[in-house]
């Protein structure tokens, strides 16, 4: 990359600064995505003002690169817009619900693990003697799956907060393909305690 192609972009939101090199022929949707890893403001809550016009207006703005849209090294752009919802008390509890089901992901992989090598045969004999522990295991863990998922059905969210809404949405599929998991391995666990007796 020759110098002559290095764009320097000075951008500053709020009272954070920060500086980018890009090149001529990066695209708008580029400079968002490098934006955001520098403000932590998703790209789709961005508005990039440079000489008094935004340059992300439209979702076509994103292909042009900033050569075409007449940006002089350095660049000085405004960034508009704020990280989503990050104070609101219900973001900051579905964040705490997303933990919970992560950390209830964790002990499904582990069992479904457990299961699997059963299965095969390859499992000590501690874990056969131990099925009927595993299979309330599962289901104190599908429980604890259904308070997660009535606790972020009873947030909510006002319609332009997109962001938060889209991840309570992507919580609550993740939970009921997980629940899914549980009822295939409680039905396992039948399956081997019969063939076990």
């Amino acid at each position: 990359m020759s110098n002559g192609n290095v764009l320097i972009v000075l951008g500053k939101n709020g009272s954070k600064k920060f500086e980018l090199q890009v090149t001529f022929q990066t695209t708008v949707g580029e400079l968002c995505a490098e934006i955001e890893k520098e403000t932590d403001i998703p790209v789709n809550c961005q508005r990039i003002i440079y000489n008094g016009r935004a340059l992300n207006n439209h979702a076509e703005d994103m292909q042009k690169d900033l050569h075409n849209l007449g940006l002089k090294s350095p660049a000085k752009v405004l960034v508009l817009g704020k990280k989503p919802d990050e104070e609101d008390e219900n973001y900051k509890l579905m964040k705490k619900w997303e933990i919970s089901c992560d950390s209830v992901t964790n002990q499904v992989s582990s069992i479904e693990k457990d299961i699997l090598e059963m299965e095969r045969g390859f499992a000590p004999k501690e874990l056969f003697d131990n099925l009927p522990k595993v299979e309330k295991k599962i289901n104190c863990l599908a429980e604890e799956l259904m308070k997660i998922l009535i606790s972020l059905d009873a947030l909510s969210f006002k319609e332009d907060q997109k962001v938060a809404r889209a991840k309570r949405k992507c919580i609550i599929d993740k939970i009921h393909s997980l629940h899914k998991k549980c009822d295939e391995m409680v039905a396992s666990v039948k399956q081997l305690q019969s063939t076990k007796s």
